[in-house]
């Protein structure tokens, strides 16, 4: 069992599941000492010496400002922030979406992570930290019957870009990693199973056809690849598809 963590302090946002969950092991493994971050803790305790959980909303500036104030008070520097938590909307046409899940969406997807950063910018600047966002695709290309969350990505590839002009000059790298079509699990995932409201069929639909989706494994070793480059390289922009993909419109299935 690796017990040194020489690489710092890791924060996973939204780390109770999928990507978030994959990456806060992936990240331990490369050495680093990682807090998981999440609304839903984990039922089962991490062994001393080895994860951190914390119970985080990122639409509350308590709760984030609680982040903060834990990571104070750690023996470790911070190094690593990976902004993972993102809700989706519903699969609905614009003329007839509900705003209200929009706005909620904008909130964890976009004001969330601007919250998180915020609070622990400092910490990460004292330590030649590296802010990660998993954004999407669709953050680059919007599709029919995804604006929302469609337009909450653009805002958050909007947020990165700048957040990374605002920065230069300072030690602090900013990477943006865009996953195109991911499947979670057998049932689609958690994410999946949110936009479509648990509908089996209509998220089997999804990938009907389509040979090996991506895997949350997959992103969390792309988001520790990223972290580990050395200090003066920053992956600025990551984008990443199954092969099957080639465009968020143009999709290889089987018959």
């Amino acid at each position: 069992m690796n017990t040194s963590h020489p690489r710092g302090l890791a924060v996973v946002t939204g780390a109770s599941a999928g990507i978030g969950k994959a990456t806060v092991h992936a990240l331990h493994a490369a050495g680093y000492t990682v807090i998981a971050a999440a609304r839903r803790l984990p039922t089962q305790t991490p062994r001393p010496g080895e994860l951190t959980s914390h119970q985080l909303d990122v639409t509350d500036d308590a709760s984030v400002a609680a982040l903060a104030k834990a990571i104070a008070g750690h023996d470790e520097p911070l190094t690593l922030l990976v902004n993972n938590a993102g809700i989706p909307t519903s699969p609905d046409p614009i003329a007839t979406s509900d705003v209200a899940e929009w706005q909620r969406a904008y909130d964890v997807n976009v004001l969330g992570v601007l919250r998180t950063t915020q609070a622990l910018l400092p910490n990460l600047e004292a330590n030649r930290g590296h802010v990660v966002v998993i954004g999407s695709t669709v953050g680059h290309v919007a599709y029919e019957k995804g604006a929302g969350y469609a337009a909450s990505k653009h805002a958050l590839t909007a947020l990165a870009s700048s957040l990374r002009l605002e920065l230069c000059g300072t030690p602090v790298r900013v990477t943006e990693i865009a996953p195109g079509m991911m499947r979670g699990d057998a049932d689609g995932g958690e994410f999946m199973r949110a936009r479509f409201h648990n509908d089996k069929a209509a998220i089997d639909a999804v990938y009907q056809g389509v040979d090996a989706p991506l895997t949350p494994e997959d992103i969390a070793d792309i988001v520790t690849w990223c972290a580990t480059r050395p200090a003066h390289v920053d992956i600025d922009l990551l984008m990443v598809r199954p092969v099957a993909q080639a465009a968020q419109h143009k999709v290889h299935r089987t018959a």
